[in-house]
């Protein structure tokens, strides 16, 4: 959580989640800190976000990390859900533009828009469609093992609302994936920069911060390595780094011009990181 500490949370209703037979709050420690339970609360972690140089974009991630898209998910918990996000944003002084839900189950959006919202990650988009989720999970394994092209994004309009679908996850180096060779992972984000820098779109990469920890430090060496690559090609001039909010404001710009350019390809050359 971003807070030092849990809150009051006896006013939010209840999530009854077919995976999770207890109280959700249950499971945090009541009575603890972040001195005491660092790995609930990290108010000082994003105190060293803010003050960071260059300037780095602090989205909401849901208050409790409750997934908005199961069954058992009301109505009345995702407007509470957001609106202790809207809290927390006005007593650490930061925006309510970006929002990625929990295990990017996408839904409420008209209720994040009402919240305040202006953009969130949508799913991310393949080259084929599944007929199950798990033909899904099998060729995103595959993807990954012959380090298949990602595909470059456009944002478009949701309900209100900026949608940012995502181009590519960095998965952790476990399980499966920690055969997968580094040498293939950074080959699959070259690929993305380089179909965005050819083509335009957006390549929109992201990860836990978590996926860096098992087996460290591969995952982080090939992270920064593409962040190196990364770096020359913004120098140069071929591709710009924007956040989530940046994207966002640029496209509802776009679009206040010109209504009909909101249906038109996004030919524009980004890459998006978020962690």
């Amino acid at each position: 959580m971003m807070r030092r500490s849990l809150p009051d949370v006896a006013g939010l209703p209840e999530v009854e989640y077919r995976h999770c037979s207890k109280p959700w709050f249950s499971y945090v420690p009541k009575d603890g800190d972040e001195s005491t339970h660092p790995e609930w609360f990290g108010a000082s972690l994003v105190e060293m976000i803010r003050k960071a140089q260059p300037e780095q974009e602090i989205g909401f991630h849901s208050f409790s990390h409750a997934p908005f898209g199961c069954p058992g998910m009301t109505r009345e918990r995702a407007i509470a859900e957001y609106n202790h996000c809207i809290q927390t944003a006005r007593e650490l002084g930061i925006p309510t533009t970006c929002f990625v839900f929990p295990r990017n189950l996408v839904a409420y959006l008209s209720e994040l828009r009402d919240a305040g919202f202006t953009c969130f990650r949508d799913v991310d988009e393949l080259p084929v469609r599944f007929a199950s989720a798990k033909l899904k999970s099998l060729w995103m394994l595959l993807a990954d093992f012959v380090g298949v092209s990602p595909r470059s994004v456009e944002p478009s309009f949701k309900e209100g609302l900026v949608s940012i679908p995502g181009s590519l996850m960095i998965r952790y180096v476990a399980g499966w994936r920690k055969y997968i060779p580094d040498a293939i992972r950074l080959r699959r984000l070259r690929k993305g920069l380089e179909r965005v820098r050819r083509s335009g779109g957006v390549f929109h990469v992201w990860f836990h911060p978590e996926n860096l920890y098992p087996e460290w430090p591969r995952l982080e060496n090939v992270v920064a390595r593409f962040l190196e690559e990364l770096g020359v090609l913004v120098r140069n001039g071929d591709l710009r780094c924007l956040t989530m909010g940046q994207l966002a404001n640029e496209f509802q710009d776009r679009f206040a011009v010109s209504p009909s350019s909101s249906s038109e390809p996004w030919r524009s050359k980004e890459i998006e990181l978020l962690a």
